[in-house]
């Protein structure tokens, strides 16, 4: 199974169809779910439905009871009981669902690992400098070879097609942005998990942030899906940050929440720690020892 063989192993297009479904009409028999998606139309192919819906089961968005698929809980409630506000909530969920640890316990395996492709190309995609990254398919793989330190045993993408498939979930998930060309982005995400990164406290040093942002999304620095990528990197074609460094994927997406209004940073002198966010060559923008979350973070 992987996610990133879209054409195997289903689109996130496809996704958002079953779970609309699920969601309108409840739960469904396999075969009157994929009717109910278009699966007898001529011009739709019902193969995809049946591979996404398969892939998805397996990693536990969809279960069965009493002979129907349903949308598993917790997922089902946090998706709620409308189509569209269930489509709007629907990247932070299936992101949920890709970064759980049970679905990424094969890491480096290519049989069986479930999400950890997906897992491990977003992963090394954020550690990189997103200010000089070329993503054109066959640079990525070339620099994919010339970091890792056993290319043999150990892959982040395999082809085009994979690294295709990356770039597209990466968008939907939060992790990237298209525009006058598609870079790498993580602050969807980043916004999305704000409530869980903060839970009750209005206010965290600027180490607890990063720390639990870490905890939340572990493909983002210091998570332990990013760990794993980065200690299968050669320091002689992935400089690693010094302490206290944060990548310039998360500072791009720290300083877009503060610009946005969701987040405010502060620099205070008293302080228990900083970070220090950079730009590009690990250039240093701003040193910050406190993120709070302001009023219009608590709103979304």
């Amino acid at each position: 199974m992987s996610l990133l063989n879209q054409a195997s192993d289903g689109l996130f297009n496809v996704l958002i169809v079953l779970v609309r479904a699920l969601v309108r009409f409840g739960p469904k028999s396999r075969e009157d779910l994929i009717l109910a998606c278009g699966g007898a139309v001529d011009a739709c192919d019902s193969s995809q439905l049946t591979r996404t819906l398969n892939r998805w089961t397996e990693l536990g968005l969809f279960g069965e009871e009493s002979g129907s698929v349903i949308i598993a809980e917790p997922y089902r409630s946090g998706l709620g009981r409308n189509a569209d506000g269930a489509e709007d909530r629907l990247p932070k969920v299936a992101r949920t669902v890709a970064l759980q640890p049970a679905n990424n316990a094969r890491f480096w395996e290519s049989e069986g690992a479930k999400s950890a492709d997906l897992s491990r190309g977003v992963a090394w995609m954020l550690a990189q400098d997103v200010y000089t990254l070329d993503v054109n398919s066959d640079r990525l793989a070339e620099l994919e070879g010339r970091q890792l330190v056993d290319s043999g045993a150990q892959k982040i993408s395999q082809n085009n097609t994979r690294w295709n498939g990356l770039k597209t979930w990466m968008l939907y998930l939060g992790f990237a942005r298209d525009g006058t060309q598609w870079v790498v982005d993580p602050t969807q995400a980043l916004r999305e998990a704000l409530p869980e990164i903060f839970g009750s406290n209005q206010e965290l040093s600027a180490p607890a942030f990063v720390d639990r942002s870490a905890a939340v999304l572990p493909v983002l620095d210091g998570g332990a899906y990013r760990i794993l990528v980065e200690g299968a990197l050669k320091e002689s074609a992935w400089p690693r940050l010094r302490a206290g460094l944060i990548s310039s994927s998360m500072s791009r997406a720290i300083q877009r929440l503060d610009h946005e209004g969701f987040i405010t940073l502060s620099n205070r002198s008293d302080t228990e720690g900083v970070v220090s966010l950079t730009g590009s060559n690990a250039r240093t923008w701003r040193d910050v020892s406190h993120v709070a979350l302001a009023q219009s973070g608590k709103a979304h």
